[in-house]
């Protein structure tokens, strides 16, 4: 009679689990803005995570708690602590327990101070800025590429091309495939670790 009563405990707390796994991946999704249906979706993800939580989650394990690539009935704490701070929780626990507070509906996080590569349009131009006194001018090519048009008091140089997801006031920017005119060998580039960058939007050139 007590193994039953245990049994039907652990269902049930597996169950729950299960859900609040399903509408964390919602959450996640939501935060991130952008459907996660295909494989590329899954690389997108782990790179913005890996940017904006400085830590990382395979590609594969994130298809396994999506149920793309079968279903992770046992992911590990640290992943889902992860998770749920990139949907702006504490951890896991408390994403849980809002969860039970408000029942199915989910409240909507916006990213404030925050532009998405996907809102820029072809030639639209960035100043950013960093301590103590860097300075960068970048323009949009499309396809998640930047090209550096001016640089001041920084190792990026003009005529850089790279790649960014997005560009967070007040948080490092992490520059993935960046190219020097002197060198084609892609490396990666991190302005503003301590403080972070500010963003100014300039009025594209005519």
């Amino acid at each position: 009679m007590h193994r039953k009563i245990s049994d039907r405990k652990t269902f049930f707390r597996t169950m729950n689990q299960t859900n609040s796994i399903k509408q964390l991946c919602k959450q996640v999704a939501a935060t991130a803005n952008f459907e996660i249906s295909t494989p590329i979706d899954f690389e997108r993800l782990s790179l913005i995570i890996m940017q904006r939580r400085h830590s990382t989650i395979s590609v594969s394990t994130l298809k396994r708690l999506w149920g793309y690539a079968g279903q992770d009935t046992n992911p590990r704490r640290q992943t889902l602590d992860l998770l749920a701070q990139f949907a702006g929780y504490k951890d896991f626990s408390a994403f849980e327990a809002a969860l039970s507070c408000q029942g199915d509906s989910q409240s909507q996080l916006f990213l404030s101070d925050t532009i998405s590569a996907e809102e820029l349009k072809q030639g639209d131009r960035l100043l950013l800025t960093w301590k103590p006194d860097r300075k960068c001018e970048i323009t949009y090519l499309g396809n998640h590429q930047f090209r550096v048009d001016k640089a001041e008091n920084t190792k990026l140089s003009v005529g850089d091309t790279f790649e960014s997801l997005f560009f967070i006031n007040h948080e490092p920017l992490y520059i993935n495939k960046l190219i020097h005119l002197s060198s084609p060998t892609p490396v990666s580039y991190v302005a503003g670790k301590r403080d972070g960058i500010i963003i100014t939007p300039l009025t594209p050139d005519l």
